[in-house]
């Protein structure tokens, strides 16, 4: 099967309390040619997404009177509701394994590297947006295991042909085991060769994503093993 994608104009709305930053955001975003809106705390959030197509939510977890975890959780019960990417300060570890469980694509931590913003809401747009393809060049890098094929170009997964929307860490982790089939690894080991720069990502994040991966992957989620004692692994 040959995968091909082109992202044009998508909406990305950033929440956050401070002024500076969603200027900044916006002017950057749009800069790449993103469609941009702009909350100052999380009931206008709700409000535009409700009125508003949205394809990203850029979302400060510390914000006044609704928090941005309240909000990730309103939106992730909406059918077809738009992907998320916390923006997250230093000391906010349980906060960003909330956002996980949640259902979070990804987070960025503060202060932030405007490419690694850009890189980080390309990726996560790319991925939400698989099934929305237009030709551009073959896609050859694969990662497959029977029906499930992971195009390691875009970042995208499918399982019989349909796609399948996995967040970042998901994804990250899903190839991992798959290119390394039989083979244990434990949670620490996951994060140092997975995830090594992540100074956020905890032990417990790994439990978190494994048990949203098998939800998503359907019958194969019984290859998706625990060794009781020693972490996880992937059974041919």
């Amino acid at each position: 099967m040959n995968l091909y994608m082109e992202i044009k104009n998508r909406t990305i709305l950033i929440v956050d309390d401070e002024p500076d930053i969603r200027e900044i955001l916006v002017f950057n975003l749009e800069q790449e040619g993103y469609h941009c809106l702009k909350a100052n705390c999380g009931q206008d959030a709700l409000r535009i997404v409700r009125e508003a197509h949205v394809d990203l939510v850029l979302l400060d977890i510390m914000m006044p009177n609704i928090s941005g975890l309240e909000v990730a959780e309103v939106l992730q019960k909406s059918e077809n509701g738009p992907a998320i990417i916390f923006l997250t300060a230093l000391g906010e570890e349980a906060d960003v394994l909330r956002g996980f469980e949640l259902g979070a694509d990804d987070y960025i931590r503060k202060p932030f590297s405007l490419k690694q913003v850009l890189a980080r809401v390309a990726a996560v747009i790319r991925r939400h947006n698989t099934a929305e393809v237009v030709p551009l060049e073959p896609i050859e890098n694969t990662i497959s295991y029977e029906d499930i094929v992971l195009y390691d170009s875009l970042k995208t997964a499918t399982i019989s042909g349909s796609p399948v929307s996995l967040t970042r860490m998901e994804y990250e982790l899903l190839a991992f085991l798959l290119q390394h089939s039989g083979k244990v690894y434990s949670r620490a080991e996951i994060l140092r060769f997975v995830w090594p720069n992540d100074g956020l990502v905890l032990e417990r994040t790994v439990d978190v994503t494994i048990n949203r991966l098998r939800k998503k992957i359907g019958i194969y989620r019984e290859h998706l093993k625990a060794k009781t004692g020693y972490g996880y692994y992937w059974e041919k």
